[in-house]
């Protein structure tokens, strides 16, 4: 099968202006933040778009596992859309240092639990945070446990790259032999496992910890079903503008906008079922150190932005994808991924800002502005970039995987 190269297209072109244009003006608004907000407000923009980007560029890695964990036949011919858009994965962890360095600057850190009061600790001063001391601070640095998670994760994510979507490219070159596949369908079911606990703890660390005195037991399935279906909606809006523009019209067909259709609309319902089981359960039980969490949400301004969520998060991609027939049209998809990623933004934001403005920068009201803006911009301009750079360098089709031809004969 011939290569299916984007190298030299216009797509890959305007892919790469777009991502520099949108990394410069992130960039110098968030230069902007810092010189006019201070580092808190900083550092929490920063966290906002490097989970954003972050999470979803690790969790495009996981849709390529599971395609082969299931050894799924429809996906064949759009997989790669998602391994290249992992392209930011690599430098993850270089992305990661202002995060680690932020918890290292007392008072000015965005997390409550790595201040000092008078010198102590307030791992050590606090009754609640105490208990949570060990998990926080261990060994003979000042946080190196909490740092050494943060490595670690981006060094599994990195890992687990080089393997799946290295095997999936060098299946590529070598069309006589399925070693890499077969390497592929054994390895994928612990990557999948390896995926759900390390963004479950990544979660845990970046964005629970900014409230320490709460907790969430569905904290990561709640983190996890966000990236899920704000990936898709980029996978699905990828394939509208490639299909559209020709470069991969024989590989995309209506059956394929029909089933990612159907898995967005899925993943919405669930991350509604999750985001309700959450608070259903926390305001069942009606413990302080549980209920903080939605009452500070849900009070000062931040309300709105509450149920602003509920209807951009479920209501809309509800009505949106409901119908069968509504799958198949490019445009209605298309509108559909672009409600879900804004919801993921106000998603983020809600868990983010609300943190910071409470316990942080000491505001009852609502905090939100254009400097939360930037963050996101740095960061889409990024993924935007390394994606670039994929499709440039790779096939946009796996062309030698055994189960292409089903792929091409898939019918819905």
């Amino acid at each position: 099968m011939s290569n299916v190269q984007l190298g030299s297209t216009p797509f890959v072109g305007k892919m790469n202006q777009i991502g520099m244009a949108l990394a410069g003006i992130g960039a110098l608004g968030l230069a902007g933040v810092y010189a006019m907000g201070g580092p808190e407000r900083f550092f929490a923009d920063y966290l906002l778009g490097f989970w954003y980007f972050g999470g979803i560029s690790v969790t495009m890695l996981f849709f390529s596992a599971l395609q082969y964990l299931a050894r799924a036949g429809w996906s064949a011919s759009i997989r790669r859309i998602a391994e290249n858009y992992t392209g930011m994965v690599p430098f993850l962890l270089v992305a990661m240092l202002p995060i680690i360095a932020n918890v290292f600057m007392g008072h000015h850190s965005i997390y409550e639990w790595a201040h000092f009061d008078e010198g102590v600790s307030v791992l050590q001063s606090d009754a609640i945070l105490k208990k949570k001391a060990a998990y926080f601070n261990q060994g003979m640095f000042t946080f190196d446990f909490f740092v050494i998670r943060l490595v670690m994760y981006c060094a599994l994510w990195f890992v687990m790259r080089r393997f799946i979507v290295g095997n999936s490219l060098k299946q590529d070159t070598m069309p006589g032999d399925l070693t890499p596949t077969r390497a592929n369908w054994k390895r994928s079911a612990p990557f999948v496992l390896l995926y759900a606990v390390t963004i479950t703890f990544a979660a845990f660390d970046l964005l629970m910890t900014l409230e320490p005195h709460w907790f969430s037991t569905i904290w990561g399935v709640y983190a996890f079903a966000g990236h899920f279906v704000a990936s898709l909606s980029i996978i699905a809006m990828t394939m509208v503008v490639l299909r559209n523009n020709g470069y991969l019209s024989g590989y995309i067909r209506d059956e394929h906008y029909h089933d990612i259709g159907k898995l967005m609309f899925a993943f919405s319902v669930f991350w509604t079922y999750i985001a309700f089981s959450q608070y259903f359960i926390i305001w069942y039980a009606n413990l302080p150190e549980e209920t903080v969490y939605f009452s500070n949400r849900m009070t000062h301004g931040w309300e709105y932005v509450g149920y602003a969520l509920v209807l951009s998060h479920f209501v809309v991609p509800f009505m949106l994808l409901l119908r069968q027939d509504v799958k198949r049209k490019s445009k209605m998809l298309v509108a559909a991924g672009i409600v879900i990623l804004v919801s993921h933004f106000i998603d983020i934001t809600w868990i983010v800002m609300p943190a910071v403005g409470h316990h942080i920068l000491k505001s009852e009201t609502i905090t939100l502005g254009w400097q939360e803006l930037t963050g996101w911009l740095f960061f889409a301009g990024l993924f935007l970039l390394m994606a670039a750079r994929q499709f440039k360098a790779n096939n946009s089709v796996a062309i030698n995987d055994p189960l292409i031809g089903e792929s091409f004969e898939y019918h819905a």
